[in-house]
């Protein structure tokens, strides 16, 4: 499950409050008595103040009746769990990332980019009923008022330093999400509780462990690749071998039942669905790096790795001494790139050393050196604040003062050919889109990719979205997923 920073911060504010008033409650799975420092009211209200944060750092999938189609299944799943009178929220966020995470109090979330992965509603159903555990057995208010809140930090620690991970004010600016492991007994409690749930609403249980198998290959094929919900413990294997049998048993002690699963009422639901990254997001192109929405372009240092992130990019120097971030000034900081500057060297903890008004690139401007006291020691940045398309962007090049000079003037290259974008090809760029087709008898997957002018869309990339070795024969009228190339 993963938390945004803001949200801890609530997070700690609530425990706080709660330090007097604590009770043993009942826990609505079990039924035993345990030890929490949140009531119910205090969870839910955590998650309604958590859940703008977490639609602002991902965006929405912009798709209302695909939106209301996952809410209605995970409102089914909701009303046969333990908690059926949980007011609960279920959303897919805009992430090409194969994930899903819950917040306490009844939100849960799904990326586009694990919807692509499953092949019916079935297995939709299995990692919404897995994250409904989550909550019904309250693993998070458990682990929080244990105080057993493990692994925080920046979603990019391993991508920076420590010296980047306590920064305030500049660093502030697209802060990935925070993680919260669930322990070895949470999550199999989770895939127990979530097949329970899909049996219930009549769902085929054993569809958990068909898509279980998407990840268990994906370890073997590329390890440290499967989506941190199922990369905790017990290993990917063993929940496979887990919720087949409990799925097997599940079914037969329902002799006679049919089960759902649902691919025609899923599958077609797809298309149109953007897959991959979306460049009008943002991309590298020839050392650059462009923005074809907010219609911006600047140089990237040579051989420095990219993390394009909804609120903010991040550079980084190879072995992690360095990193240029860029982001978005929030309205409220100012009213001009000047006042901005100077506001920042304000901060306790921040000096500005110098700094000019300018015009950069023939956008007004404000660049500036600064010192930034950081956990980690004192920090060298330069920055630069300009006003482009009625917005202000900041570009800061950070780096430990003691090899501030070194990075230097790779970062003030950067931050300074911030320019207009304006090459109508890159301007007009679209993403790649999903595109469910059916199959006629004796079809293959790599005959239909090429007659769909694939391109680009590797051939193993349908082969594992579609779980179909490219060659079979496939049946008559299923459905398989292809993926309409944008233009580039």
């Amino acid at each position: 499950m993963k938390m945004l920073p803001q949200v801890r911060i609530i997070l700690l504010a609530v425990l706080m409050s709660s330090l007097c008033f604590t009770a043993c409650v009942k826990n609505p799975v079990t039924g035993k008595r345990q030890f929490v420092m949140l009531t119910e009211g205090q969870e839910i209200a955590m998650g309604a103040e958590s859940h703008p944060e977490v639609l602002a750092q991902f965006g929405v999938v912009e798709d209302a009746a695909l939106q209301e189609y996952f809410a209605g299944v995970g409102r089914e799943l909701g009303r046969v769990s333990h908690r059926p009178n949980l007011d609960w929220h279920f959303t897919i966020v805009d992430s090409p990332v194969v994930n899903a995470f819950a917040v306490p109090g009844g939100y849960i979330y799904l990326t586009r980019g694990i919807l692509e992965h499953m092949n019916n509603e079935a297995e939709m159903a299995s990692v919404l009923g897995h994250e409904i555990g989550h909550i019904t057995a309250r693993h998070s208010v458990t682990q929080l008022s244990q105080g057993q809140l493990m692994n925080i930090g920046l979603g990019l620690g391993s991508i920076f330093s420590p010296h980047f991970q306590q920064l305030s004010g500049l660093a502030q600016m697209g802060l990935e999400v925070l993680m919260l492991k669930y322990s070895r007994d949470h999550e199999r409690e989770a895939d127990q509780l979530g097949l329970e749930y899909m049996a219930k609403a009549g769902y085929d249980p054993e569809q958990m462990s068909r898509f279980f198998q998407v990840f268990t290959d994906m370890s073997e094929e590329e390890p440290g690749a499967i989506p941190n919900w199922l990369s905790t413990h017990p290993s990917p294997p063993d929940r496979l071998r887990d919720t087949q049998l409990e799925g097997a048993r599940l079914k037969r002690s329902a002799p006679g039942r049919t089960f759902k699963v649902g691919a025609d009422a899923f599958v077609p639901r797809l298309a149109k669905l953007v897959y991959g990254d979306n460049p009008r997001e943002g991309f590298e192109e020839n050392g650059r790096f462009v923005h074809p929405d907010l219609r911006f372009q600047f140089d990237l240092p040579p051989g420095w790795k990219v993390e394009n992130t909804r609120r903010a990019v991040f550079i980084s120097e190879p072995k992690g001494g360095a990193v240029v971030q860029l982001s978005m000034v929030p309205p409220r900081a100012g009213r001009s790139p000047v006042e901005i500057g100077r506001m920042m060297g304000s901060q306790q903890g921040h000096q500005l050393v110098s700094g000019r008004e300018e015009r950069i690139n023939g956008k007004a401007a404000f660049s500036g050196i600064y010192r930034v006291q950081s956990d980690g020691g004192i920090l060298g940045v330069t920055a630069a604040f300009i006003s482009h398309g009625g917005n202000i962007y900041q570009i800061a090049g950070l780096a430990p003062e003691s090899v501030f000079s070194r990075y230097r003037r790779q970062m003030d290259s950067s931050l300074r050919s911030f320019r207009e974008l304006t090459d109508s090809r890159l301007l007009s760029v679209q993403p790649d889109r999903m595109k469910p087709v059916r199959a006629r008898r004796g079809d293959t997957l790599r005959r239909l990719a090429g007659s769909s002018a694939q391109g680009r869309i590797k051939i193993e990339d349908l082969a594992r979205l579609n779980r179909l070795n490219p060659d079979q024969a496939l049946e008559a009228n299923s459905w398989v997923k292809l993926v309409e190339p944008g233009r580039r």
